[in-house]
């Protein structure tokens, strides 16, 4: 027996993926699913998808702490036991991500280590002073991956380094729009 995957790709825009259920909430992009991600409850039954692609969204959504969280406890409940989140979103430390007076929200890898209860548990047992997300939004995401994309004047810039992707990294470290995106791969544990 064949085992079909339920994919969605959420705020899926004017980048709609064949086998994803495409929602979003801008009618203009004719998602299909028209929905706007801040209304709460989503129209999908707990536990529904084995993967959720959300790229160049949650930078949009959630202006307030409770928002987000509703957001995030969102997509908690829609993904199935060991689902695949994919997210993309600018990086804080280029123009592109203050140039969209859209953006209200801000990302780093450790946004979403903050989300998981394994790291939160570590951080207590070291009396750690970070925001123990997982426990205060009830939700529970392994970050599997991080990566980035350069600014393309950036890469160019660095082409002739040994190491041109950990030199951008490194240059990211200091320096303004060297990382365009930041890429995060999650897996959701129930």
């Amino acid at each position: 027996m064949l085992k079909v995957l339920l994919k969605l790709n959420l705020g899926c825009g004017f980048d709609k993926r064949e086998g994803y259920i495409n929602l979003d909430g801008f009618s203009k992009c004719n998602p299909d699913i028209l929905w706007d991600i801040e209304n709460i409850q989503w129209p999908f039954a707990d536990s529904t998808f084995d993967e959720i692609l959300i790229k160049h969204v949650l930078e949009h959504v959630g202006q307030t702490f409770t928002m987000f969280r509703s957001i995030m406890q969102e997509i908690y409940r829609v993904s199935k036991p060991d689902a695949k989140i994919q997210i993309q979103v600018p990086n804080y430390k280029h123009v592109t991500f203050w140039a969209d007076p859209t953006h209200v929200r801000a990302f780093d890898q450790l946004t979403f280590e903050m989300m998981s209860k394994q790291k939160n548990d570590q951080w207590i047992a070291q009396g750690a002073n970070y925001t123990m997300l997982a426990y205060l939004m009830d939700v529970d995401f392994l970050l599997m991956s991080s990566g980035f994309v350069p600014d393309a004047f950036a890469a160019n810039l660095l082409k002739d380094e040994q190491d041109p992707p950990m030199k951008l990294w490194e240059m990211n470290a200091t320096n303004w729009n060297y990382v365009r995106e930041l890429a995060f791969e999650l897996k959701v544990i129930k």
